[in-house]
């Protein structure tokens, strides 16, 4: 259905009561100005168009199918102060901005008055969604002392209740989720604004180190505690009423970071810029959650009678006992899952090492090892430091005693040091200071990739066909007293119900094309770029910038799936997905941390160093692609109005052997295993522009 706002012109005089917009002026927009705020669409009759969280011209003209000629004009109205997040203070100036080279003739006060009229609702709608005031109000965080005794009750119930969305449901996490809904709600501008306001005063590069992702996932909590108007977020499955983030909000706002606990943001903030290693030692964890009993995989609930309540979408407990309006103290939970004994084969010894250091210049160290006796290379100090030289093309070398040639960036990742008489040493640098070595022959990584082999094409015990005998029941949280004496009777009781449920599993997921996406897929080179495949790309950067929001694809097709099988069906989809994908002989999904070509790619033909931030949203960008893939594999999930899959493209992007990341200014089109059978990195760039350059063509 068409959403547009058709104003006709009223008188100016009304408008300039309010006192509020008496200074707006219209000017004719620069050439290159950006789509922004208030964006309409004006006709010589007077006619304005217009659509909240609607910032594009092409998208207005589309959906009321005018026709782009003379007879209309593209207008905007935005902040006309100098504030550096001029969204945030709505009672300051705005001015309209006329997109054309210049003002149409029959352009008057009337038409400027209709304008107004409608930026006037905009502005209402907007900001009775958003109270910025919540965003402008925030203490830094990091400027607070905090300690055992700040942990209250109340601090206690949110850390709680903050580790289930952490951990449990929220597979794109908050920091997807709040953009995502935000942006949808009110628009680019005024989310944008709000976002990097927070952001700037608080995300430290530390911060992420020690604390984890999750202290971007406690500023987007707070974040979205300032639009109060959102009812429904993208991405949430729990069973919470009101802002289901109000955890974080509360935790951030009181002064913590979470990392499977509580920390201190004053005292990480004091780490930046001089992280080492050993800092992450001194991290001082203030509290920890409590054992949660929000359950995953198939849940069910069943009362002293044998009977069972059970739906299809909803895994969790909390939503069983809203849905079925069932005292938790008369029923028993279940969760019902299959037995998976698939081991995790590695060639090789690992061991650990006390961290590394980067020394700059493109050199790094790896400390002692923590079993001295251990096996290293010759070039290994006695106690198993060594120090390091990382390459333009993301190989790893001994620094040698000469260490004034410069290097790559280093950046958190795995490499591989391969010596003449074939044994690998792998170094597995983490973001946290931590390191890991795995030494092995030439002849222990072939037994396990023999191993390996053997494993992947055995049939995977999945949700789709594990028989009773393979299934086991877990209780969840407290259990009535009569279950002990009917366990059996209960438990078969669950495990009745986990067949019918799978029955309407199977026949809502393709489990014949789920099981053999990517089989007989090549990737021992690099896709060849041919019209086809630039076609393919082409197509899902349209796709892609009809919102340009990193991760929105994915967490709107992962919601979906949610609602649709469940989550815990989806994660088995998405891991069935991404184990086929590591079965040919790819380690895992390329990105700047698994394949320092790419960072290397972008610092040479841009002169742009991949960071953790820029490296967090191009793995938003990929899992975008990533779950528009997986979402095929549910029948009638998302489909247009020819009955086709809408995200397509992405299955034929994998089909191709070929992954899409955007970095906020460049495309880049991946392909090729991570590694060479001489263990240096062979993820190769194929194709790489701008938005702009890429939907010219």
């Amino acid at each position: 259905m068409k959403k547009w706002f058709l104003v006709l012109a009223i008188a100016l005089a009304l408008m300039l009561a309010s006192g509020a917009l008496a200074d707006v002026t219209a000017v004719l927009a620069d050439a290159g100005q950006a789509e922004e705020g208030f964006v309409a669409i004006v006709s010589s009759e007077g006619k304005v168009y217009s659509q909240l969280a609607v910032e594009s011209f092409a998208s207005l003209i589309r959906e009321n199918e005018l026709a782009e000629d003379e007879s209309i004009a593209k207008v905007a109205v935005v902040p006309a102060g100098e504030q550096e997040y001029p969204y945030l203070y709505p009672e300051n100036e705005w001015q309209i901005r006329v997109y054309e080279d210049a003002l149409p003739a029959w352009y008057t006060e009337e038409t400027e008055s209709a304008i107004l009229a409608a930026f006037e609702g905009w502005k209402t709608q907007a900001y009775s969604i958003f109270d910025p005031t919540v965003i402008l109000s925030l203490v830094n965080p990091q400027t607070i002392e905090v300690s055992e005794a700040d942990v209250t009750e109340d601090i206690q119930a949110a850390l709680d209740k903050w580790a289930d969305v952490d951990s449990n449901w929220m597979v794109c996490y908050v920091r997807n989720a709040v953009p995502t809904t935000t942006q949808g709600a009110v628009g680019k501008s005024i989310a944008n604004d709000a976002w990097n306001y927070v952001v700037n005063m608080v995300w430290t590069q530390t911060g992420e180190d020690l604390a984890g992702h999750s202290q971007v996932d406690l500023i987007a909590s707070y974040i979205g505690s300032a639009f109060p108007g959102i009812s429904t977020w993208e991405g949430y499955f729990g069973a919470e009423t009101g802002y289901p983030f109000a955890s974080g909000a509360k935790l951030l706002a009181a002064g913590f970071l979470y990392n499977h606990g509580l920390v201190s943001a004053k005292q990480v903030k004091e780490f930046d810029e001089k992280y080492d290693p050993e800092q992450y030692k001194d991290l001082t964890v203030l509290a920890t959650p409590q054992e949660s009993d929000t359950g995953s995989a198939f849940a069910v609930l069943v009362d002293e009678e044998g009977n069972t309540y059970w739906s299809l979408g909803t895994d969790y407990v909390s939503g069983l006992y809203t849905e079925f309006n069932l005292d938790p103290t008369k029923v028993v939970a279940l969760n019902v899952g299959p037995k998976n004994e698939r081991q995790n084969i590695s060639a090789g010894t690992t061991y650990t090492a006390e961290g590394w250091i980067d020394l700059g210049n493109g050199y790094f160290a790896t400390g002692a090892w923590e079993t001295p006796e251990a096996e290293k290379p010759d070039f290994f100090q006695a106690d198993g430091t060594a120090n390091w030289k990382m390459n333009e093309d993301g190989s790893v070398e001994p620094a040698g005693e000469d260490m004034t040639a410069p290097g790559a960036t280093v950046n958190p990742g795995k490499y591989t040091y391969a010596q003449e008489d074939g044994t690998n040493w792998e170094l597995m640098l983490s973001g946290n200071g931590s390191c890991r070595l795995t030494v092995s022959t030439a002849a222990e990584r072939e037994e396990a990739a023999a191993k390996q082999a053997e494993q992947a094409a055995a049939p995977r015990t999945t949700y789709f066909n594990v028989m009773p005998p393979m299934t086991e029941v877990k209780s969840i949280g407290p259990v009535p007293a009569w279950y002990d004496e009917k366990k059996e009777a209960t438990d078969e009781a669950a495990k009745v119900a986990f067949a019918d449920w799978q029955k309407q599993i199977v026949e809502l997921v393709d489990v014949d094309a789920l099981n053999g996406t990517m089989k007989g897929l090549s990737l021992d080179f690099a896709t060849e770029l041919s019209d086809e495949v630039m076609a393919n790309f082409k197509e899902w950067v349209r796709i892609w910038n009809e919102d340009a929001v990193a991760g929105s694809i994915n967490i709107s097709i992962s919601t979906l799936g949610y609602k649709a099988v469940g989550p815990s069906v989806w994660n088995v989809m998405d891991d069935t997905v991404l184990a086929n994908y590591k079965s040919m002989d790819h380690e895992g999904c390329p990105g700047p941390t698994t394949s320092p070509s790419i960072a290397a790619y972008a610092l040479a033909t841009y002169g742009k160093v991949i960071d953790a931030a820029t490296d967090d949203y191009m793995g938003s960008t990929m899992n975008d692609v990533y779950s528009a893939h997986v979402g095929s594999f549910i029948r009638g999930l998302l489909e247009d109005e020819n009955g086709e899959y809408v995200y397509a493209v992405a299955n034929r992007l994998w089909e191709d052997g070929t992954i899409p990341f955007f970095d906020g200014e460049y495309w880049y089109l991946v392909s090729g295993p991570d590694f060479n059978p001489d263990g240096n990195p062979a993820v190769e760039v194929i194709y790489s522009a701008t938005p702009a350059e890429l939907l010219a063509e």
